[in-house]
Parts: structure tokens; sequence; C-alpha cells
């Protein structure tokens, strides 16, 4: 068996990751641990033109900060696998960069695992609506039987 599960740092993920251990050590399933790290483009404000128009203001890259996420994305990873191996699991990480709902999805059809876990941040209606939700998308366009935990 196969396991995906996408974990963000969050206290909820640390359920994930023992959710999934629970599961996991019966069945001997080799787990793939995931990280999405999101742009930095995607933190800069849309700006409007006095002609109406939206832009993306762009600033310098920042090298150093790109380098951090990356760094605490990994370290994030290194960790809950140590969490799967020394529980005798094989676990593979994978740490990418892009939108976190996309890229789960995308991974998801390409690894083709059991099934997929992640969390969720128990957003309400009207904040899931405005904010959007990792999970629900998830849920609605993964190829894979999907468990959110809370």
């Amino acid at each position: 068996m196969k396991f995906l599960v996408a974990i963000d740092g969050s206290q909820v993920s640390q359920k994930v990751v023992q959710k999934v251990l629970n599961l996991a050590i019966p069945c001997k399933a080799v787990v793939i641990l995931l990280t999405v790290v999101e742009p930095i483009a995607n933190y800069y404000p849309k700006v409007m033109m006095p002609t109406g128009d939206w832009v993306t203001w762009q600033g310098t890259p920042d090298i150093e900060l790109e380098k951090t996420l990356l760094n605490s994305g990994q370290t994030l990873l290194d960790n809950a696998a140590k969490t799967f191996r020394s529980a005798g699991l094989e676990c593979v990480t994978k740490l990418e960069i892009g939108s976190p709902r996309d890229v789960i999805c995308s991974i998801a059809s390409t690894e083709t695992p059991d099934f997929l876990a992640l969390g969720s941040r128990g957003l309400g209606t009207v904040e899931r609506l405005m904010l959007g939700s990792v999970s629900d998308y998830v849920v609605h366009h993964s190829s894979a039987p999907v468990m959110i935990v809370r």
C-alpha cells in the first residue's frame, strides 16, 4: 500500500501524521510525505492602477526568504519522516513549490496512492467561500481517496 500525506507544519498536520502512522504500521505502507511551499509572488499585493487594471506588485525577489521557506519545508518533512522510519516504514519526502491544492492533486495523480491524507483548518461556510479550502478542493479534484483529519 502507498499513502500520500500532505503536511504544512500546523498542529492539525501533526494529527495527520499520527493518524496515518496508526494506519500504515499494520499494512506496512510506503508513505510519501508532501509539503508545498507557495511561491513568494503569491504574497505580493495586487494594486489597482489609475486605468482600473489590477497588477501584481513585482518587487525584487527575496532569495534569502525563499531559501528560508524551502529549508523550513525540508526540515518539516525530515522530522515527520523520522516518525515513520522509526516505526520501520519506508518513507519518501517531496518538497514542491506551487499552489498547495493544485500540487497535491497533481502528485496524487502521478504517484497513484491508495489514499491521500491531509488536515483541515475547520473553516466555516463563509470563510471557506472567501478564503478557499485546500482540503475541500482536494476532496473534489483528487484522483485518490481522501482522508481529512481535524
